[in-house]
């Protein structure tokens, strides 16, 4: 079962839940909506490729 948060926005979050941002940039200004989109593209490709290479080790 996976686990979800029920008071955050978890694709705003994305980033700050993967490690990449801290939560004071996601209003303060430092990144734009289309850094938020690229971000959570990025984190979305890794995280694919690493299921791949998990599925792809055990055969």
């Amino acid at each position: 079962m996976i686990a979800e948060c029920t008071n955050v926005d978890e694709f705003a979050f994305l980033p700050v839940m993967a490690g990449m941002w801290r939560q004071h940039e996601l209003w303060d200004g430092t990144y734009t909506l289309d850094d938020l989109l690229d971000a959570v593209e990025v984190i979305r490709v890794r995280r694919e490729n690493e299921r791949r290479a998990a599925e792809a080790a055990r055969g």
